[in-house]
C-alpha cells in the first residue's frame, strides 16, 4: 500500500512515535522491525487514542480489521449498516474490502487488529463446527463483549508494543492467541454473531461482492454479477437473501457511502473522485453528490479540509 509522503503514523520503522491522522487508522502499515525479518504486513496490532468528535474513513478496507473499545464510546457505520453504538469492553469486526467511518462519542481508546487470513491451520476447521448455529440467523453487526482473558491479552499486547516488541513473530503468535482466547472464553451466541462473516455458508459470495464492486465500471447489475460469476436472476436472489436489499439500490447506497468517504480524505480533487468512481461528466457528478448528500463535491473537501484545520488549531 502507497503511504503518502505528508502523512504521520503512530509508529516508524525506527521507532519513534509520532502523531497520526485520522484517515490512516485503517490502512496497513509496518509498526516495527525485528533484526533479520520486516513484517509481511499480513497481520498486526496497533493503539489509537481519540477526542472527542474525532473521525476517520475508509472507503476500501485492504484487510479484515477487528476494533476493540477498551475506554469509551463510537458510532460506526459499516458498507449498509449504519450509525452503530459501540461502547468500552466491546469489539466489532470489519471484512475485507468494506468501506467504513468511525466516530468518537467521547474520549475513547481503542485497539486495531489487522489479518489476512486465519493463521493457525486448526482455525477455520474448528470455527466451521459453529455452522449449524448459522442456519437461519442474519447477521447485523452487532458488537460483543471483550471476554475478560481477552481484555488481559489487549492490555498486555499494548504494553510489549510499548516496549518495543512488535515485529511479524510478534504479531504472528498474537493473532493465534487471540483466536484460542476467543474459541476458549468468548460465549458461544456471541462468538458466531461475531464471526459469523468469516465462517458462514455465504461468507465467499458477500466477500466476492465486496471485493468485485469497486471493479464496477458503469455501475450495473449485470457487471457486477458477470465480475461475481452469477447469471442476473440468481445473482438478484442471492444478494436479497445476504443483504436484504435489491444489488441495484445496494450499488447506489454503496457508491454514495464510499464516495463521501473518499472526498473527505486529504488532498483529495474533484477530478480524483470523479476518476475512481466513475463519473464521465463533471454536471452527473455534481447531480450524484447534490442527491445523496444535498451539496456539491466541492463544498465536501472545503468542509473537510476545514474541519481538519480546526483540529491542528
Amino acid at each position: 500500500m502507497q503511504v503518502k509522503k505528508n502523512s504521520l503514523y503512530l509508529c516508524s520503522l525506527n521507532y519513534q512515535i509520532v502523531f497520526f491522522k485520522m484517515n490512516d487508522i485503517f490502512k496497513v502499515e509496518e509498526l516495527g522491525v525485528c533484526k533479520n525479518v520486516q513484517m509481511d504486513k499480513k497481520t498486526a496490532f496497533t493503539s489509537f487514542e481519540f477526542k472527542s468528535g474525532d473521525e476517520c474513513r475508509n472507503h476500501q478496507l485492504p484487510l479484515h480489521f477487528i476494533l476493540f473499545v477498551l475506554e469509551g464510546v463510537l458510532e460506526v457505520s459499516c458498507n449498509q449498516f449504519e450509525n452503530r453504538r459501540i461502547k468500552q469492553n466491546q469489539m466489532i469486526l470489519f471484512m475485507r474490502a468494506s468501506s467504513v467511518s468511525v466516530k468518537a462519542i467521547k474520549k475513547s481508546s481503542i485497539m486495531v487488529m489487522y489479518f489476512d487470513m486465519f493463521l493457525c491451520s486448526c482455525d477455520q476447521h474448528l470455527f466451521k463446527a459453529y455452522l449449524p448455529d448459522i442456519e437461519n440467523k442474519t447477521y447485523d453487526f452487532t458488537p460483543v463483549e471483550i471476554p475478560d482473558p481477552v481484555s488481559l491479552f489487549l492490555r498486555q499486547t499494548r504494553y510489549f508494543q510499548g516496549k518495543k516488541v512488535n515485529c511479524k513473530h510478534f504479531n504472528s503468535l498474537k493473532h493465534c492467541e487471540f483466536f484460542i482466547l476467543l474459541r476458549h472464553f468468548c460465549p458461544r451466541k456471541d462468538l458466531v454473531m461475531f464471526l459469523m462473516p468469516l465462517i458462514g455458508h455465504t461468507f465467499n459470495f458477500r466477500n466476492k461482492v465486496l471485493e468485485k464492486y469497486m471493479q464496477c465500471k458503469d455501475g450495473g447489475v449485470d457487471e457486477l454479477a458477470s465480475l461475481v460469476g452469477m447469471g442476473r436472476k440468481n445473482f438478484e436472489k442471492q444478494f436479497q437473501k445476504e443483504f436484504g436489499v435489491s444489488p441495484a439500490k445496494w450499488m447506489l447506497k454503496e457508491k454514495a457511502n464510499r464516495l463521501y468517504a473518499f472526498l473527505n480524505e486529504p488532498e483529495v480533487t474533484i477530478a480524483d473522485a470523479m476518476d475512481e468512481f466513475y463519473f464521465n461528466s463533471s454536471s452527473h457528478f455534481n447531480r450524484f453528490c447534490r442527491h445523496f448528500f444535498n451539496k456539491t463535491p466541492g463544498v465536501i473537501i472545503k468542509e473537510a479540509r476545514q474541519q481538519k484545520m480546526r483540529k491542528k488549531k
